[in-house]
């Protein structure tokens, strides 16, 4: 049987696309499915051991273009064929309607996570590799080889003895487990605050009509905690105690099963680190990553946070002094019509607090940049809009975009591309965009099949991504439109998109993907968000709206995106940076902090802490908002449990960057969304993938080293 399942799924890759797999598959299937894969890949391993050990042997004739030839292509070639077959296995945690089928593709993931762990920590397959990395002779090989024995090292496969392998390999494993876990309870989570109609007064009327009733006698609406509900509510609701209730409901959500296992994992992630000869989690992270080193890391967010302050407490006073205005107006009707409350009570109830900063905000920038999301989402209807951004990204980087039916799909709703270069398919484009029950709540790209070519026949394996987001439904008579602030997140998660469909590397562990994938590959973490991070900041510009702003109606004497509001947009990039930027960077550096430390956590000559407490004594001093009582969104922040542990900091990290690169795009002579200008950057940033550092890419772009010149003047900020 075993035998029988080898060849089916030799055939299988030999076929090589995602066009050719299946993401409808049951449990049964998905168990099936994973036992053939990890035998398939382990038994792949242990015949290139077999393979190379004559070879090894003293007066061996082997050549060391043999021997890479047999050891790193041959196992480049396993990890890309097991990499593309575990898609089908894995997809469905994330999106399956089946919570039985989301289980078990959930424990495949974790499964499929464990195999390569186990391959990558293995001693005799290092020893393989290290003598045959002799044979690397062009600058693809050589990255490679520092890639993969870099890799091995992390896990371990050079500890000299076997009981110190052991131990590690059972930290990992354990690690594995409990954020898997965490993870699914995150995407499992249904939490949801049932509120009357008056207690949603302020939000849109379509929007508080198309929420689910729940049947009671007062008819109270079912308000998830989900983005697509909880940030208008966040921003429109004129009840404060209505967005407290919402926010305290997002920031607890899972912490009853989450805590306990989240300690757990931080407690193992540090004896993890220690015994592979760390001091803690977060050096053993950053070892890998642009940075470098945690303390690089903590001191680029504590210098951000620095720079902030300012701006953060300008930001507080305007908040402040509108809530004051707010309140003394609602006193007043209140006291007209005889209700209780007196100065004394208004002072307490104008400090800011968290479940303010988005109302305010908001209701700010309407009345000051005259910006109403509510209308200005009227000119992006979601089909149209991602129309007109595929069609700028079309013609940016030279690809073309053509709806196929018939690729696998796991849900009606979702749409598919082929994607070319000419007459070439060069990758397959998947879009998932509403909620559903059980499905993944927030918005990301999510790898499907890696770029590689299989050495053995020549054959090239394309990219494929989904893009899974959770985007408002059509309400009433109207399509589903996006907020600005959407559309400009769906520009940055296609930016990953194209920044995967451009990859063309020939070895997978070289091909663009992240930890949420099991396979092993990618550049820089730190790196990871510049590209999609640059083309984002178009979404701002006149040169990008006024292609993609079209007004829903579709009619001829259908309102314009006014130029006034097209200014207007532009100045939103600076809106509030200083809340927003601190909460980020304050974030970051807890994420740092956490993994720095064996619990329980010190802060400011604290001790004694637990990561809850942590997340709280940072963010308030960083933010000056005062923390929830009871709240914990770490318990719920997947972040952390999702590949970006000591790595949420590289958002900003690499925004530095990406504003350095899209300030360069902005001033070629060419034009900014040139023909010329997009195949630089498909040629210096996007192609090359990880077959060059994150470094190298930005000098060869740049024609320097980058500097953080151009993100301070974007957002307001002395340079030095």
């Amino acid at each position: 049987a075993f035998r029988d399942c080898f060849v089916r799924l030799e055939r299988h890759m030999a076929r090589r696309g995602v066009q050719h797999l299946c993401f409808t598959k049951g449990a049964d299937e998905i168990r099936q499915g994973l036992e053939c894969l990890v035998r398939t890949y382990e038994a792949k391993i242990d015949s290139l051991v077999t393979q190379c050990a004559p070879l090894l042997t003293p007066g061996a004739a082997a050549s060391p273009q043999q021997l890479f030839d047999i050891a790193f292509r041959g196992f480049a070639n396993a990890d890309g064929q097991a990499a593309l077959a575990s898609a089908e296995l894995t997809l469905p945690a994330l999106v399956s309607g089946d919570s039985v089928a989301r289980a078990a593709s959930s424990e495949a993931k974790k499964q499929l996570q464990n195999m390569w762990s186990r391959a990558y920590a293995r001693p005799d397959v290092f020893a393989v590799l290290s003598a045959a990395q002799g044979g690397a002779k062009t600058s693809e090989e050589i990255r490679l080889v520092r890639q993969v024995l870099g890799k091995f090292k992390q896990s371990g496969a050079a500890l000299e003895s076997a009981s110190s392998r052991e131990k590690l390999c059972a930290l990992d494993s354990r690690c594995s487990a409990l954020a898997f876990e965490i993870e699914q309870h995150i995407n499992e989570d249904c939490t949801e605050v049932l509120l009357t109609e008056s207690e949603l007064a302020g939000c849109d009327e379509a929007f508080i009509k198309a929420l689910p009733v729940e049947n009671t006698a007062d008819s109270r609406y079912k308000c998830s905690v989900k983005a697509p509900v909880l940030l208008p509510i966040m921003k429109r609701a004129n009840s404060g105690e209505t967005r407290r209730a919402m926010l305290l409901a997002s920031q607890t959500k899972c912490i009853e099963k989450n805590t306990p296992l989240l300690d757990e994992l931080l407690r193992t992630r540090h004896d993890a680190a220690v015994a592979l000869g760390f001091a803690n989690h977060a050096e053993r992270m950053l070892s890998s990553k642009m940075a470098a080193s945690a303390r690089s890391a903590e001191e680029f967010c504590s210098e951000m946070l620095r720079r902030i302050v300012p701006l953060r407490d300008q930001d507080l006073v305007r908040l402040r002094t509108r809530k004051q205005a707010h309140e003394g107006r609602k006193r007043k009707h209140a006291s007209s019509v005889g209700e209780a409350g007196g100065k004394e009570d208004l002072a307490d109830q104008c400090d800011v607090n968290a479940w303010d900063v988005p109302f305010f905000s908001d209701l700010l920038k309407r009345e000051e940049l005259s910006f109403d999301d509510e209308k200005v989402k009227e000119f992006f209807p979601l089909e149209g809009t991602i129309q007109k951004l595929l069609a700028v990204y079309s013609e940016l980087l030279g690809l073309s975009f053509l709806k196929c039916d018939s690729l696998p799909r796991w849900h009606e709703e979702v749409v598919t591309f082929e994607v070319r270069r000419g007459q070439d398919v060069v990758g397959h484009l998947y879009l998932d965009q509403f909620p559903r029950d059980g499905k993944f709540g927030h918005q990301m790209i999510v790898p499907l099949a890696p770029s590689f070519v299989d050495s053995a026949t020549g054959e090239r394996c394309v990219p494929a991504c989904v893009n899974i987001s959770n985007l408002p439904r059509p309400q009433g008579d109207k399509p589903a439109l996006l907020r600005f602030s959407e559309m400009q997140t769906l520009f940055h998660e296609l930016g990953h998109a194209m920044h995967c469909l451009c990859t063309t590397t020939a070895f997978s562990m070289l091909s663009w993907a992240w930890p949420m994938v099991p396979w092993p590959g990618g550049v820089e973490q730190d790196f990871l968000e510049v590209p999609s991070m640059a083309l984002e900041k178009f979404a701002c510009e006149p040169i990008l709206l006024s292609r993609v702003a079209e007004h829903f109606s579709g009619n001829a004497d259908s309102p314009k995106l006014a130029e006034e509001t097209i200014a207007t947009i532009k100045e939103l990039e600076k809106w509030m940076v200083g809340t927003e930027k601190s909460k980020y960077f304050a974030m970051a550096l807890f994420d740092l902090r956490v993994h720095a430390q064996a619990p329980p956590y010190s802060f400011d000559g604290e001790e004694g802490l637990t990561a809850q407490q942590l997340f709280a004594r940072i963010l308030a001093k960083h933010t000056s908002l005062p923390p929830l009582p009871g709240a914990h969104p770490c318990a719920s922040w997947y972040h952390l449990v999702i590949g970006y542990d000591a790595g949420y900091y590289g958002y900003g990290w690499s925004d530095v960057y990406a504003a350095d690169l899209f300030n360069a795009m902005l001033c070629s002579p060419s034009g900014p969304l040139s023909v010329e200008t997009g195949q630089r950057l498909r040629e210096e940033i996007l192609g090359p993938c990880a077959t060059r550092s994150g470094e190298d890419m930005l000098k060869a772009f740049l024609g320097r080293s980058p500097s953080c010149d151009a993100w301070c003047e974007r957002n307001g900020i002395p340079a030095a």
